[in-house]
């Protein structure tokens, strides 16, 4: 039986499609669509990246990617039921190295965005407020001294920040506009903005915290599983 490599180049191939194509398409590297034809997932960064990657192109191809999945796991079966995950014990003791330090930056962040608003607020309050009688008041008609109500409806973007507890890569839409996929190390944080909501797929979603507006959503899944079409918008976020 061809492994998955060999599958996935000659459907490419007879497709006339080039590796270049590919790689413009679906955004990954020419070096990891390259690496996945040859089956030398060793180059390749943690499984579950592995596992995602080749989702990502079955789909492309237009091949069921549930059985060129199942495919690539009875290929690792042996080297899994020998020892445990390398990257993942790897990864687990990296973040329990860094657990002390990435709470202190969440907190500090936290502490960031509330006295942010704290401001925001403040200056909104003050803008607002004018002594009995001085400029700028609006005076109801037939009411002396009593000022109009302000009814502007204010409009705001969302904003949407990834925290990586574990190592992870996070692929986003916004408002229907991929904005491309980004890998975050331990520790990092990376910010969107978007009018309506954000659609996010994650390699990793137990590794991944997530603020709207500088509130704590929660994670983005449980355990080192890919989480596909997670909604996030000012309701908050689902699957």
């Amino acid at each position: 039986m061809e492994s998955v490599g060999e599958l996935l180049r000659k459907a490419r191939e007879a497709q006339g499609t080039t590796i270049e194509e590919v790689a413009k398409s679906t955004r990954m590297s020419a070096g990891t669509i390259e690496a996945l034809e040859d089956d030398r997932y060793s180059a390749l960064p943690a499984p579950v990246y592995v596992r995602s990657h080749i989702r990502a192109y079955a789909r492309y191809l237009g091949l069921d990617e549930q059985t060129v999945f199942d495919r690539y796991l009875r290929f690792t079966q042996q080297q899994e039921t020998k020892e445990p995950d390398e990257w993942d014990a790897v990864e687990l003791q990296y973040a329990q190295t860094k657990k002390t330090a990435s709470k202190r930056r969440l907190l500090i962040f936290a502490a960031a965005v509330v006295a942010v608003v704290v401001v925001v607020v403040a200056v909104r309050l003050a803008q607002r407020e004018t002594p009995a009688g001085g400029a700028g008041q609006a005076v109801v008609e037939g009411t002396p001294g009593v000022a109009a109500r302000d009814t502007t409806i204010e409009w705001r973007k969302l904003g949407l920040t990834a925290v990586a507890k574990q190592r992870t890569w996070v692929r986003v839409v916004a408002d229907g506009r991929s904005l491309g996929d980004v890998t975050l190390a331990v520790g990092e944080r990376h910010s969107w903005q978007a009018d309506r909501e954000f659609v996010l797929d994650v390699g990793n979603g137990g590794g991944l915290d997530l603020f709207l507006n500088g509130e704590y959503l929660g994670t983005a899944g449980t355990g080192p599983r890919v989480v596909e079409d997670l909604v996030i918008n000012e309701n908050g976020m689902s699957q």
